[in-house]
């Protein structure tokens, strides 16, 4: 199979990945770093130039990658951010880098699936508020709001918290486009995947190392007991849901670890609102079809509007 995956050199992605060339599929992972590709895949999958902070970076990945079918498409890669940034095209940076840029990568690849692939989507316990976790969680999946901070009537003041829900939020827009992707594509199969918690994966790298380190030891113990897990464990479902052919037939499922097991779950009462996964789905093709060069843009979803 011809697999394309992102967040694949690092955490969860790098052992589902090495899983992935172990079984002998053709991977093609877009990279930061294509040319310091990590020791556990150097020679074993192809590497092209891909920064999801810039939507002509996601265009100039597409284009690479040639005709070929893809088989499976595993958007993986996250950013949580400390600090308020604004991506390449203007728009908040961990929306634009975990929401924006894989919708774009699906979008632009559709024509290229090959009959029955199978997309998977990363997403969080994070995105659901019943789930009580330490990180703040999303209040809405409004694409305008979430993309310009600045103009929600709800939004976050507080720096941190604001970093967290950006997170949460962009996780709730994975998962609301997987099930979206189900009803619109049905001759494909989109699955969203909740790794759990898992420390050290280097999604929080924005963060000062100290911070990194000790919300790796604090959390797990703020967190019901079976939501935290393990690279290998958490790589090794990923793994599971790409190539398995037990999956083939979940497509608008969102799969969560739970202790030892991986088990199918619902995700949270925003994320199974039909009509809002339809809006950010029209809305999120509008914002990346203009892709705006920046906040100076006369787009209409321009900052500056």
């Amino acid at each position: 199979m011809r697999i394309v995956m992102t967040g694949a050199t690092a955490g969860i992605g790098l052992f589902a990945a090495s899983r992935m060339a172990d079984a002998g599929h053709n991977l093609v992972v877009g990279a930061r770093s294509p040319d310091t590709p990590p020791a556990e895949l150097a020679g074993r999958a192809s590497f092209l130039p891909l920064d999801l902070d810039s939507l002509t970076s996601v265009r100039a990945f597409v284009e690479a990658l040639g005709p070929q079918p893809v088989d499976r498409l595993v958007l993986n890669a996250g950013l949580q951010s400390s600090r308020p940034a604004v991506s390449a095209d203007g728009f908040e940076r961990t929306f634009a880098v975990n929401h924006l840029a894989h919708f774009l990568l699906l979008d632009l690849l559709v024509d290229r699936l090959a009959p029955g692939a199978r997309v998977v989507f990363t997403g969080s316990g994070t995105h659901d508020p019943a789930e009580k976790t330490p990180v703040t969680p999303p209040i809405h999946a409004v694409a305008e709001f979430l993309a310009y901070p600045d103009r929600d009537p709800q939004r976050e003041k507080r720096t941190r918290q604001a970093g967290f829900r950006a997170y949460s939020s962009s996780k709730l827009c994975n998962i609301m486009t997987a099930r979206e992707g189900a009803v619109r594509l049905p001759q494909f199969t989109f699955i969203a995947f909740d790794p759990g918690y898992v420390p050290h994966t280097g999604l929080a790298r924005d963060n000062p190392k100290w911070i990194a380190t000790l919300v790796g030891y604090i959390v797990p113990f703020l967190m019901k007991r079976d939501r935290s897990s393990t690279i290998a464990r958490s790589g090794q479902y990923l793994a599971d849901v790409v190539l398995q052919p037990s999956y083939a037939d979940a497509s608008g499922a969102y799969w969560a670890v739970r202790g030892p097991d991986l088990v199918r779950i619902e995700p949270s009462d925003l994320a199974r609102d039909s009509g809002a996964c339809r809006k950010l789905w029209d809305d999120s093709a509008r914002m990346t079809a203009l892709a705006p060069p920046g906040p100076q843009s006369d787009s209409p979803y321009s900052s500056n509007q």
